[in-house]
């Protein structure tokens, strides 16, 4: 009736690789947006709305 449920090693260290990896990657890009400098934050928040690279303030 009850079968016996039996975790192999590999399938706790998966889940544990995977959450490494995805937390550094996570870690990687928020130190990186928070080391921008202004002028490339202003570049980068304007972009979906600019044609060309160039800074739309002069």
């Amino acid at each position: 009736m009850f079968k016996r449920v039996i975790l192999e090693d590999w399938a706790t260290i998966v889940p544990m690789i995977a959450f490494g990896v995805l937390f550094t990657v996570f870690l990687v890009t928020t130190l990186r947006a928070i080391r921008l400098k202004p002028d490339e934050q202003k570049r980068m928040a304007d972009l979906p709305l600019n044609d060309s690279d160039k800074p739309s303030d002069p």
